[in-house]
């Protein structure tokens, strides 16, 4: 197993721990995305780390694409697990789409740094 599908798989652990311990002390209240939160490093990281793992290290993304995409991932779980704690408190905020603009902009620029190296010719 390598290193992105450990993390995901302990990050996705710690979230799914974290969400199922503030949902006790929340009064019965649930949010879809305090308790969707661990797909995000599950998906995000395992998924790619289990694809990427078969292609030559020459072709495997650079220390600036995983850097930026990682970064994504991590402004994505914090904007879901905002959110959650903002609908279990019962209120709203408008400040919440930031993170989402934000993280898919990172994983984006992690995508488009990555492409050069993909298309580069076997070796």
């Amino acid at each position: 197993m390598n290193v992105p599908v450990k993390r995901g798989l302990i990050a996705a652990a710690a979230l799914l721990l974290f969400a199922a311990v503030y949902e006790c002390f929340s009064h019965g209240v649930v949010s879809a995305f305090m308790v969707g939160a661990f797909l995000i490093p599950l998906l995000g990281e395992c998924l790619p780390g289990l694809l990427l793992g078969r292609l030559s290290k020459r072709q495997r993304p650079g220390e600036g694409s995983r850097w930026l995409w990682g970064a994504g991932l991590t402004v994505l779980t914090a904007g879901s697990l905002f959110r959650g704690v903002l609908e279990i408190y019962g209120t709203t905020s408008r400040l919440g789409a930031v993170y989402w603009a934000v993280g898919f902009a990172l994983c984006l620029a992690g995508l488009l740094s990555y492409a050069p190296r993909l298309l580069q010719k076997k070796a």
